[in-house]
């Protein structure tokens, strides 16, 4: 009678089965000494460096899995080290736009002109391409806002505002948007100006409004970009910032809006949340008087699958920074909040889904789940210091000392395995972070995280020094906002 078990099966079907198995499957296999050779092959350690990296594999290609793998590790290598491929400056345009996403940097030069350039990356097989024209390059979308050059007539309530849906690539209508490729929305005449913050996932569209008077309240409306419809809009003068955790949840400020329960009519900031994360409460002679939440990519973030990028960001694998303006003592001091996107929806998620208006306390997940500090430099226009689950930042030079750039990791699954190997330059920061005179009481904070460090080559110039630092999937872009120009470092 055959042997019915898996280990009679031909070594051949047994390294197709592995192959369709999930990482922490593969890594108990590992254990079962029959399977340990037949699970060191490349297949299966992809898989499970790519499940460590936080990135998810790319379509097919000309590149085996043992190309990607090796491209993999060495890309790894270089990032958690430090060590880029390429340092090159380019010219910083005399515009006042700029944004980064999805490895595309685009930058004004004049009011109507604007310029666009592709991220190279060694690693990931991406060339570097240039071309003038919130963007998405995912989906192709360019988002352009067009204000009235003049104002409505004298009796006029509103005015009309027209949010072109544009091809990155080509500057027409994109293809998935509707006929016409333009959605129109009406702001208080009164408030002759205001800016405008625009966040994209997936099909949504999500702008907030931000009126240049005292008196008028924030707005943040939410389209469905793909049909032109709102799904919610509200009106809150605590808005300040909003970041979408799921193409089903919206966070603005610390409140949680389900997207699929759209409402025509707009409500204020406490109307009809499903849930509010809680903050601690702050000592008698603090209050917070602002706040933003910083997170890169889009939870459903994907390249463009006609790039064939060997392996990309894993959608979700995100760290959102939110940070909080103090005054205390008369003097206002920014404080930095690092916590994972999964540790808040996984509060979320645990919600019976008729519960609404439901309050997180703080003990309930900041003190395991977070980790909140004192900023470590001032607030800067250069806002995208934050890509996956990466945050970097500079050092002030000294006259003693260069530069240098820091990159904090909280990658939970890297940690864990970066601490089983000897002589590593990053440094493991596992112990708590507390914060005094500032709340009720002393808050306590530890989640891990890895810090990696590297001097900045010194300046041709002493006066000459960088002011921030910006993040992408394979780059890190050195700003120097005085002399205007940006130093490219390349992955």
């Amino acid at each position: 009678m055959e042997d019915p078990t898996l280990t009679s099966l031909p070594v051949e079907l047994i390294h197709k089965i592995i192959s369709l198995l999930d990482w922490r499957t593969i890594l108990v296999c590992r254990e079962v000494r029959l399977f340990h050779s037949i699970v060191q092959g490349d297949s299966a350690q992809y898989e499970i460096e790519l499940a460590v990296s936080g990135m998810v594999d790319g379509p097919p290609s000309t590149l085996t899995t043992s190309d990607r793998l090796a491209l993999l590790k060495e890309r790894n290598a270089a990032w958690e080290s430090l060590r880029w491929v390429e340092s090159r400056d380019i010219p910083m345009m005399q515009g006042h736009i700029w944004e980064l996403y999805g490895d595309v940097f685009a930058q004004s030069s004049t009011s109507d002109v604007l310029h666009f350039r592709q991220l190279p990356s060694k690693y990931r097989k991406i060339e570097e391409k240039t071309w003038d024209f919130t963007m998405d390059p995912a989906q192709d979308l360019l988002v352009l806002i067009e204000e009235p050059t003049q104002l409505p007539h004298i009796n006029a309530t509103t005015r009309s505002i027209r949010i072109h849906l544009r091809s990155l690539t080509t500057g027409d209508r994109h293809r998935l948007a509707p006929q016409p490729a333009i959605l129109v929305h009406d702001l208080n005449v009164r408030h002759a100006r205001a800016t405008y913050t625009l966040r994209v996932c997936d099909n949504l569209l999500g702008i907030l409004f931000t009126l240049q008077d005292e008196d008028a309240d924030p707005e943040l409306t939410i389209w469905d970009w793909s049909t032109g419809k709102v799904i919610l809009t509200c009106f809150s003068s605590e808005i300040a910032t909003f970041a979408f955790l799921s193409s089903r949840f919206l966070l603005a400020r610390l409140y949680v809006f389900d997207m699929t329960k759209p409402s025509s009519e707009t409500f204020g900031l406490w109307a009809d949340y499903s849930c509010v994360f809680l903050w601690p409460e702050f000592n008698f002679w603090t209050n917070p008087v602002a706040l933003s939440i910083r997170s890169d990519p889009s939870p459903t973030w994907q390249p463009n699958p006609e790039a064939r990028l060997p392996f990309s960001t894993a959608p979700g694998d995100r760290l959102l920074i939110i940070t909080v303006s103090l005054v205390n003592n008369d003097r206002i001091v920014p404080y930095d909040m690092f916590v994972s996107a999964d540790t808040l929806l996984s509060h979320i998620e645990a919600l019976p889904t008729e519960v609404r208006s439901r309050e997180i306390k703080w003990d309930e997940w900041g003190p395991a789940g977070t980790r909140l500090m004192r900023s470590l430099s001032q607030p800067s226009l250069w806002v995208c210091y934050v890509f996956g689950t990466k945050f970097v930042s500079l050092t002030e030079p000294t006259h003693t000392s260069p530069q240098t750039l820091e990159m904090w990791d909280f990658n939970q699954l890297a940690m864990k395995r970066d601490a089983k190997v000897q002589g590593g330059i990053s440094h493991h920061v596992r112990d708590t972070t507390v914060i005094d005179k500032v709340f009720a009481d002393e808050i306590y904070t530890s989640l891990p995280y890895r810090v990696i460090k590297r001097t900045l080559p010194p300046h041709s110039s002493p006066e000459l020094s960088f002011t921030a630092v910006i993040c992408s999937e394979d780059s890190l872009i050195l700003v120097d906002s005085s002399h205007r120009y940006l130093r490219l470092l390349t992955f």
